[in-house]
């Protein structure tokens, strides 16, 4: 059974509207390089193409994790590290109280150190995901973390017009009618990235819906509010995936891989 880290959340959400907890899934990868590159020396190309030596040194990476481990936590929203939610914050520490003493510890990435250590290219415009990826990799190693943990959280919402929206014509209906009925689905999505070469360790996604009925009068604060919601969720339906990726690698890796400090 799954440990639930967001009872608070959900109680808030009961006053909202319904919330459904939904879509939940996760991956672990502790394979060798070595083991991957080998396959060349047996099989080897009559021409070996630029194509071909790019693919050697991307799979050349090994996974050097080892626990008790520092991981760092990295959020991305609307394609920035940001801080963590408080709701997010204890979840992990719970986490880490459920993964055991030689597990580690969970050490949010700070977006002040990532800053710092960044340098911004000189091209204009929104750092891609490549950057993104970069700056927070900076930061984890600045903080002296093995592997961190970055997720990403949005959300997507669809409206239907109620029956009631003639309500809309109305000053007292348009603050208390419900006129419209919103669904938003939260999504958090996570890769683990081992901080010095770049090895992925695992994926974890993990989902939340919800459905409410808003008025015409603060129907965008609602929005919001809803929106905010159901990404909190998804991300505290996050952390019982990764508890059990961390379980897995924490069996694979000392058993599959000779690992060097």
């Amino acid at each position: 059974m799954k440990t639930k880290y967001n009872a608070s959340l959900l109680t808030m959400t009961c006053l909202m509207g319904c919330l459904i907890l939904t879509g939940c899934n996760q991956t672990t990868q502790t394979t060798s390089g070595t083991d991957y590159i080998s396959k060349y020396s047996s099989n080897p190309t009559a021409q070996s193409t630029s194509i071909d030596e790019e693919v050697r040194e991307i799979a050349s990476v090994e996974p050097i994790l080892q626990f008790p481990a520092r991981i760092g936590i990295a959020k991305i929203f609307q394609g920035e590290l940001v801080n963590l939610h408080e709701e997010e914050a204890l979840a992990w520490q719970e986490a880490r109280s459920e993964l055991g003493s030689d597990f580690g510890a969970f050490i949010p990435v700070s977006p002040l150190i990532a800053e710092m250590v960044y340098t911004v290219p000189s091209q204009q415009g929104k750092p891609d995901a490549k950057e993104v990826v970069r700056k927070i990799r900076l930061a984890a190693a600045r903080q002296h973390l093995d592997a961190v943990l970055i997720y990403e959280v949005f959300s997507k919402s669809s409206e239907q017009t109620l029956s009631t929206s003639i309500a809309y014509w109305t000053i007292i209906g348009a603050y208390f009618v419900p006129a419209e009925q919103v669904e938003t689905v939260g999504y958090a999505n996570a890769l683990l990235l081992d901080v010095r070469n770049g090895y992925p360790y695992g994926t974890a996604t993990a989902t939340a819906s919800m459905k409410d009925v808003n008025t015409l009068i603060g129907h965008y604060d609602q929005k919001r509010r809803q929106e905010m919601t159901t990404q909190i969720a998804a991300s505290l339906n996050l952390v019982p995936e990764t508890v059990e990726m961390f379980r897995t690698l924490k069996d694979k890796l000392p058993k599959t891989v000779s690992l060097k400090q």
